[in-house]
């Protein structure tokens, strides 16, 4: 009997009858590619509704990127021939257009470059932090019928367009009537009423107001949230200690929400090269012609006006993708190496 019991230890398997039965026994490791097709075969059922969707996303995102080779011809002229083929004939391959946009003979492409780090710059230290102050001061709010109106009402800009949002501002604004104007001259803070619209000391002050009342309400849904999942039983504890609504904020609200503010900068960071072309092109004038030359409206003028230069326009595009790929992953890796969180 003893015999048979020593025979059953050195059958092969029998350790995981010793350790709990075969429940506890470990799947064989999978290599990364195996392991996805496993995933991919268990839920096949599953991609039939995102087939759809990656149809779409290679359409209109990935077949585009042939164009960037545009960049890489001495010339390309689309316009009379009708064919991209014949297009891309033309011309040889070089890097003419990227040496032509750093020349920048006619001195626009350091202004946009220098107009679009002012603008952004500002922009992220001003009005970054109003969602998150939005956000706490919301969370205060005991009645949350209240709590939610206001959301409602910060979220109503984010849904019109840069040309409505534009539009309303500039009859506010209107030297001829605007209401705005007439409050300041009733007042006797204007002696007279003034055209804000086209002074270019006011142009980037706008830019970066109407940037911060048009987008501030979506990011202050999503810190809201981030504060309203945190544990009330870190709140309760600290309140037992003594510890006032600031203290409170300083210790346990942002210390909390920090992963989810760092993720919305490095988004914030990889748009530092694109200030909006929509915003700009709406709130054009003559008058301030060259404090809205930024990146975006540069390719747009290089693209669309006579005597067009594809290749540099598609040289600036490409350059300003880099860049923003570059902060992507840079501000990304240092986010989850201090804070242990990431976007992917």
């Amino acid at each position: 009997m003893l015999r048979s019991k020593k025979e059953a230890v050195a059958v092969p398997g029998s350790e995981v009858a010793a350790t709990g039965g075969a429940g506890s026994a470990l799947p064989p490791k999978r290599g990364y590619f195996r392991e996805q097709l496993h995933r991919l075969k268990k839920h096949r059922t599953i991609f039939w509704f995102v087939l759809p969707a990656v149809f779409l996303a290679f359409l209109f995102g990935y077949i585009p990127m042939a164009g960037a080779l545009i960049a890489f011809r001495s010339e390309f002229n689309y316009i009379g021939t009708h064919s991209i083929v014949e297009a891309f004939r033309r011309g040889e391959w070089s890097l003419s257009a990227f040496a032509e946009l750093f020349a920048d003979e006619d001195g626009y492409f350091w202004l946009s470059v220098k107009n679009t780090l002012v603008v952004n710059i500002v922009k992220i230290i001003i009005t970054f932090p109003i969602p998150v102050i939005l956000a706490l001061f919301l969370v205060d709010v005991k009645n949350q019928s209240v709590s939610k109106g206001i959301l409602i009402v910060l979220c109503l800009p984010p849904f019109l367009s840069w040309a409505m949002a534009i539009g309303i501002w500039k009859n506010l604004l209107s030297p001829d009537g605007g209401a705005i104007n007439n409050v300041l001259v009733s007042s006797g803070i204007l002696d007279r009423p003034f055209d804000f619209f086209t002074s270019n000391a006011w142009f980037k002050p706008m830019v970066i107001f109407f940037a911060a009342w048009k987008g501030s309400g979506w990011n202050t849904i999503i810190f809201y949230a981030a504060i309203v999942s945190i544990d009330r039983s870190f709140f309760e504890a600290a309140t037992l200690e003594g510890a006032n609504k600031f203290q409170k904020i300083v210790y346990i609200t942002l210390p909390t929400v920090m992963p989810t503010i760092a993720l919305m900068l490095i988004m914030s960071l990889t748009y530092l090269f694109s200030a909006g072309l929509e915003q700009f092109m709406t709130m054009y004038t003559s008058q301030t012609r060259y404090e809205q030359y930024v990146i975006d409206t540069l390719m747009y003028d290089k693209t669309t006006q006579s005597g067009a230069n594809y290749p540099v326009a598609t040289a600036l595009g490409l350059l300003n993708g880099v860049i923003a790929l570059v902060l992507m992953l840079g501000g990304n890796a240092f986010v989850k190496k201090k804070l242990n969180t990431s976007l992917w």
